[in-house]
Formats: C-alpha cells, structure tokens, sequence
C-alpha cells in the first residue's frame, strides 16, 4: 500500500492504494474493481478498506456499502456526541468508536465486531447490541411477542417408596459426553479473529477442517469465506478457482452466486479452466 497524490471520489478520500488498484466514479457510487485501498470520510472519522470488489457510496447520514466487503474503523466519539453511522440493507450500523467488518450481499449481510461497541438499527427502529466477536447478520428478524404462560398442571400424587432391599445394586456407568463441534458463529468469530492478525494461511487451513464438522445448512457459508480468502487475501489463483469450481457444483443456486461469479471473474477462472482442458 501507498500514500497517492491528494485525491477525492465520492468526497472520500483517498488515504492509501495499491500500485494495481483500479476504481472509478459512477451512479452507483465508488466502485473499486481491483486491487487495495483506504477511503476515508474525513469529517465523520471513518475509514474503510475494501477486502475484494466494492461499491461504497457517502450520504448526509452516513457512508454506505452498496455491495462487497470492507473492515472499517472509526475515531472513538466523546460522551454525548452521534455515532458514526454505517448504511447497509437491512438498515444502519451506529458506531461510537471501534473496528469492524462489514459483508453487504445486496439483500442482505452480515457484520462482525473486533473492538470496541456497535449497535444495528433496524429500518423498523429497533435496536439490537453488537458484542465483541459477535457476527450479526442480516435481514434481522423482529423479535416475536412472547406467548401467554400456560397454567401448570397439577403435581401428581407421589406413590409410597417401596423398602430397599438388603444387597447393594451395582452403580450405574456414566457415558462419557460427546464433544461438541463449535458452532458456525464460534468458527465465524475464530475466522475475523486470525483475518485481524493477517494469519490468512492460517485462517484458510482452519476453515478447511471446520467445513468437515458442520452440517449443509451452515456449510455454504464456511465455504464462501474459505473462497474469499483464497482469492482476495492470499490471492492463491490457482487453489482459488479449483474451490470456486467445487463450491458451485456443490451449493448450486446458492445464496452467494453473484459474489462467486464476481469472484471468478476477477480470477479469470474460465480462462484457466480452458487452459487446463488442452
């Protein structure tokens, strides 16, 4: 990463950029197509920097991620001011000082907090905490109003204890407990955790042996982030496209298709496919 010329877009400005980045202007708002960089909304105290393809647009109330993932990070506030606000689909992230990334899918998301304190506004107006580590995603479901309590039924009457009899009965064995696999917000908050220090080899390898302990429904997910790493991180084309291949035949229709395909086209993954083909 380096320092550019002085340069806006948006009116963000430019902090940092890689010598390949390759972004431009439009209707939708900035939209970085390749490479690195650090926009900063100077006056609110937020900075952002992209982790692949993104469209993030500055509005009166706040900075928007149209599409694509980025971590942010905000100045801390002094007691009493606003927070700092981050707009996404399912509604407003408000931020008193803190890091965190921030995955905009176009219909929904997901945040996860790394320091400090953010809470999700939902467009409805409910509020609900962030806690450190935690992943929210995105629609919020409202929460349902609780359910009037059913009367309890009577106590049964208890029947006389019958005599013990004279010769101890042998004790029972107790079954060893199984150990539980980490649930998928466990490996999710282990995920940000090792993506903060930059051990992304790391993070690849512990994704790869989570996915075999998860069941379908959370397997999709675990995947995709094991793919973003491949391809925006560790920028591994090869191993990258052979996932993106896997991932696809295995989750067809999935709910990150779009993302695969923005994925593998800035791979070039078909190009190579008929390369290895001859």
């Amino acid at each position: 990463m380096r320092a550019p010329a002085a340069r806006s877009l948006g009116g963000l400005e430019v902090a940092q950029a890689s010598a390949d980045l390759t972004v431009r202007e439009g209707a939708a708002g900035v939209e970085i197509q390749g490479g690195e960089a650090a926009l900063m909304d100077a006056a609110r105290g937020i900075t952002l920097r992209n982790q692949g393809p993104l469209v993030v647009r500055r509005e009166p109330s706040g900075v928007r991620l149209v599409r694509g993932r980025a971590e942010f990070s905000v100045n801390h506030r002094q007691p009493g001011a606003p927070p700092a606000v981050v707009l996404v689909s399912g509604g407003a992230i408000e931020v008193m000082g803190t890091r965190f990334t921030v995955e905009e899918r176009g219909e929904g998301g997901a945040v996860t907090l790394h320091e400090g304190a953010i809470a999700f506004r939902r467009h409805s107006g409910g509020v609900v905490q962030v806690r450190l580590g935690q992943t929210l995603e995105w629609p919020v479901a409202e929460p349902a109003e609780p359910a009037p309590p059913e009367p309890a039924p009577p106590e049964p009457e208890r029947p006389q204890p019958l005599a013990s009899p004279s010769r101890k009965t042998a004790s029972s064995r107790v079954s060893p407990t199984p150990v539980r696999a980490p649930s998928a917000e466990d490996v999710l908050r282990e995920l940000e955790v090792l993506r903060g220090r930059h051990e992304f080899e790391q993070a690849a390898r512990y994704l790869e042996e989570a996915m075999r302990k998860q069941p379908v429904a959370t397997r999709e997910r675990l995947s995709f982030e094991l793919g973003s790493l491949l391809t925006y991180q560790l920028k591994d084309a090869q191993r990258a496209c052979v996932h993106w291949a896997r991932h696809e035949q295995q989750f067809r229709r999935g709910h990150y298709a779009e993302a695969v395909q923005r994925a593998r086209g800035t791979l070039s993954c078909e190009g190579r496919d008929r390369e290895a083909e001859r």
